[in-house]
């Protein structure tokens, strides 16, 4: 994974308590249902000890404005 913005966060991971945590820009998968849709290019934090991802809150709101997108494609 390519990391384009790297900066240290003063935040834990809510996985493992680690405070290793770097903000870059990366694809996030979202579940819907028995289909997985794959946003490109959302702001995530990730930990570098356990490699779990939590979106930021523009990541958040990212996600919310595709996954609303792709329900009004299939409800067509």
């Amino acid at each position: 994974m390519k990391t384009t913005v790297s900066t240290k966060s003063k935040k834990k991971c809510e996985a493992c308590g680690s405070n290793d945590i770097k903000t870059h820009m990366a694809t996030f998968p979202v579940k819907l249902g028995p289909k997985q849709l794959n946003v490109g290019r959302v702001s995530v934090r990730e930990c570098m000890d356990c490699h779990a991802m939590t979106p930021t809150k523009a990541g958040q709101e990212k996600i919310a404005r595709c996954t609303m997108s792709f329900m009004m494609l299939l409800d067509r």
